[in-house]
Formats: structure tokens, sequence, C-alpha cells
């Protein structure tokens, strides 16, 4: 996490993760395209969007405790669909995948606490639902309920049961969500943010548990074909500053640390 007067942003790193799963798979030939122009609709793109490679909602956030101690939190949902097990008719074949992982850091004791799960979907049990933003994966969930986000996250280590209100309009990334990862248009993603995300709910730790209120970002994206061959590596930046305004920014970055392709957006106080 990373504080200063102007904001507050937390970072955690599952982009190896990412990388793991989306190399697995056949060539994008298999899946739906990533098209300029296409116009995201709320609330359907919430949702689950099972034909195309690779899915992510990905939360992450400031907290403070009522005896003002800073925390950050992190919980993010891939799903990823697997074509050659589309064939084989059984209801438990691995057709679509989904991986969890969850983190609590807290700064000033230097720890980082997290865990990671992942499962085939099956109905009623391991889903990512189309149509509104409705994760469950053994017990953890990220679901919009209402016009609220409820996240509940438990690990042996750590539990996490939060609210987290929307205070502004989606903020739709690159081209009205149609955004670039190279300079061919064929590496892209649909892509939007919801920042200044207001968060209530209790944490629970060794030591116990405590009521907390915080800021959030919450990033959904989903896309066929991301990475160009030259990038082997993203970074990523959301920040909500403390005006209300909201920063994005990012790049894909080359084995030898140079930039393949960069891009962000800042939107002003009040969601304008």
């Amino acid at each position: 996490m990373f504080a200063t007067s102007s904001c507050t942003v937390v970072l955690f790193s599952v982009f190896s993760l990412f990388l793991s799963v989306f190399s697995v798979f056949p060539s994008c030939a298999e899946y739906d395209p990533v098209i300029a122009g296409k116009q995201l609709e709320f609330p359907r793109d919430r949702g689950a969007h099972p034909g195309h490679r690779i899915e992510w909602w990905y939360v992450t956030g400031h907290l403070k405790t009522k005896s003002s101690e800073d925390l950050g939190f992190q919980v993010t949902f891939f799903r990823v669909r697997n074509p050659d097990a589309e064939t084989n008719p059984s209801r438990f074949s691995p057709k679509q995948l989904l991986f969890a992982h969850a983190a609590l850091a807290d700064p000033a004791a230097g720890r980082l606490l997290h865990a990671q799960r992942s499962a085939r979907m099956i109905e009623g049990l391991v889903e990512a639902r189309e149509g509104e933003t409705q994760l469950r994966l053994d017990g953890w969930s990220l679901v919009r309920e209402g016009s609220i986000y409820r996240t509940r996250i438990t690990d042996g280590d750590f539990s996490l049961e939060l609210d987290l209100a929307p205070t502004q309009q989606p903020m739709l990334q690159g081209d009205r969500g149609f955004s670039r990862k190279a300079p061919a248009a064929a590496h892209a993603s649909y892509y939007y943010s919801e920042p200044q995300l207001r968060v209530k709910g209790r944490i629970t730790r060794k030591a116990g548990a405590s009521d907390v209120e915080g800021v959030a970002w919450l990033d959904h994206e989903w896309s066929s074909a991301l990475l160009a061959p030259e990038a082997a590596g993203w970074d990523w930046l959301g920040a909500n500053l403390e005006d209300g305004s909201a920063l994005m920014a990012f790049r894909m970055r080359s084995k030898d640390g140079a930039t393949v392709w960069a891009a962000g957006s800042i939107r002003s106080p009040g969601g304008a």
C-alpha cells in the first residue's frame, strides 16, 4: 500500500496467476472476439461473458479500523474458458474454470495474509453467472445485491465480510470500454472500472474481529487475445484520490523492461 496526502492506492499482484492460466488453452480463434465500437450495457456486462477466453473481477481497497489501523485488501475472481472440454456432455466437465485470490495487508505489522482457491464451474456450487455480478467459489463470493457489492472470504488466517457501495457511474476504459493492450487492435479487452466504492464491514484476524470502513476500486475486464507476443508483463495502478477523482494507468512491458504499450485515464471529482 502506498499513501500520500492526496491519494491512497492499494496494489496486489495476481498477474502471475493470470499468465499461468492464460497460456494453457488454445488460440483465440476458439473464442468470442473483442471488437471496437461495441457498447457496454449495464447490468448485463457486470456479469460473466463465458464465450471469451478469460475474465476477471478485481477489487482492491484501503480500510481503517475504529482504532485507526490502516489495512489493505484485495479480492479477485478469474473465469477461464476451456474449449477442449466443451464436447464432453458430463456436468462435471471443466468447460469453465474459476480461480480466486484474496489478501489482507497490515503494513504496520509488515504482514500480508493471502489465500487462493480454484475449481471447475458447477451450477449452484461454483459459479460466474451472466447478467449480473454473481461469483461463488467454495464459500467465497463476490455478488451484487441491489446497488451494493458484497464479498465474503473466509480462510484459516483471516476473513473479510465487506459491503461496497458505488458512488459513481462505471468508468469506461480506453475507447468507451475497448481497451487496447498493444499497437495491434487485436490485442484488446473490454474494460471498465468502478472507483470510489465506499466500504463498510468486518475483518477477522487471529487477534480478533474489527469493524472497518474505507474506499475501494473494482476492475472488470474480459478478453480473448490479450498479450502481444513481445509483451511479458503488466504494471497497473488504480488510485482513488481524496477529492473524489480517480486515476488508472497501465503499461505492457517486454522481457527487457521496455514499454510495449501504455494507457491511462483520469476522472474528475464527482465522476464526470
